[in-house]
């Protein structure tokens, strides 16, 4: 079943600015968590651009996109150490995948949740997969207003976290990316499993 990011996987990784997103991503989150040995979760992995910054230092990854496309991408790299799985997170995916049987120590998700049609939903199945004491970080858009088309306001993070066994840590706004001369603020979500 075609993927409406399908169309954008084989430039994805000549655009600039998801280059500079993952770097800038992958720098905020090491500030933040020591990645060295974790059992890591790519959430929405695209072609896997934040997944070969972790690779050198976490125990191993696995990498889940519902974009075949991007997911082939990531494939051609012949990575060594990161695990793929094409296909939507759902209750029937962790039940019935060997890949996520496990818990996570860390689980990403790098400008993914605002785009999925039931956060808080998705949210509670990310939840299931972290051991407990583990992290979740996502970083997506920062939205003006809580009705925003793109985007999260730390109000609905906030919101959505209160139902789900994850305290939010922090949240901040570690970078932000200029697209023609409008710069973008990008809103971090720490949260640990209790």
């Amino acid at each position: 079943m075609k993927n409406e990011w399908d169309d954008y996987a084989k430039e994805w990784e000549t655009n600039p600015l998801v280059i500079e997103y993952s770097k800038l991503a992958f720098k905020s989150l090491q500030d933040e968590v020591n990645i060295d040995g974790l059992n890591i979760l790519d959430f929405g992995c695209g072609t896997g651009a934040l997944s070969e910054l972790l690779l050198p230092r976490a125990k191993n990854i696995v990498a889940l996109d519902s974009s075949a496309e991007m997911i082939n991408v990531l494939k051609e790299k012949k990575l060594s150490g990161i695990d793929l799985i094409n296909d939507v997170l759902s209750k029937e995916l962790i039940q019935s995948h060997p890949l996520l049987s496990q818990k996570f120590d860390l689980i990403v998700a790098s400008s993914v949740c605002a785009f999925l049609p039931n956060y808080p939903e998705t949210l509670k199945l990310i939840s299931s997969l972290l051991a407990k004491g583990g992290t979740f970080v996502q970083w997506d858009w920062l939205a003006e207003s809580d009705n925003a088309e793109t985007g999260f306001t730390s109000h609905t993070l906030e919101s959505a976290f209160k139902h789900v066994p994850l305290e939010i840590s922090k949240l901040s706004i570690p970078f932000s990316i200029n697209d023609n001369n409008t710069p973008m603020p990008v809103l971090m979500a720490n949260g640990i499993k209790l």
